[in-house]
């Protein structure tokens, strides 16, 4: 797999434009084997901003949350390397991301669980459209062998009549 950089300019983040990261996103999506080949290919990066780490200036999670709104398998398609930023743009997205003075943190709850699940579910019910391995997009974001999240996200793809029980 090749990693491909979507580079965000600020002239769109700041807008909350979309439209160039939804096309890319469509048209990967139109296509199955294309989608199939292009997933967890995708980083984000976003022209313009100060330094530090993007994801947590407003304009960014704003303009991530419009993405995540319109394409909620986004995950799908994100390198989920924790270096590439696929789970602080979703953080970002739901406001849960924030920085103080000793770092950038995610602000846990009970909420953002359950976001983060849905947003898994989405990705998984999205590659079980595209005929690919739901199991391998959402084990992509297992980052400890101790927490696994497969029985939860089953449970919810079965919920939905997407997958048999």
């Amino acid at each position: 797999m090749t990693l491909r950089q979507l580079d965000v300019p600020a002239s769109q983040w700041r807008r909350q434009d979309i439209t160039a990261v939804a096309k890319v996103l469509t048209d990967l999506g139109a296509d199955p084997e294309l989608a199939r080949a292009s997933r967890g290919s995708i980083v984000l990066s976003f022209a313009g901003v100060p330094e530090g780490n993007p994801y947590v200036n407003p304009g960014v999670a704003a303009f991530l949350q419009d993405l995540y709104s319109e394409f909620p398998y986004l995950l799908y398609f994100l390198n989920p390397d924790p270096a590439s930023g696929a789970l602080d743009s979703f953080f970002a997205s739901v406001g849960a991301l924030y920085e103080t003075e000793t770092g950038v943190w995610v602000g846990w709850s009970d909420d953002v669980a359950k976001e983060f699940l849905a947003a898994l579910a989405a990705a998984a019910e999205f590659a079980i459209k595209q005929g690919d391995d739901w199991v391998a997009v959402t084990e992509a974001y297992e980052y400890h062998e101790i927490q696994t999240r497969f029985s939860e996200i089953r449970a919810i793809l079965i919920s939905r009549g997407v997958i048999q029980a």
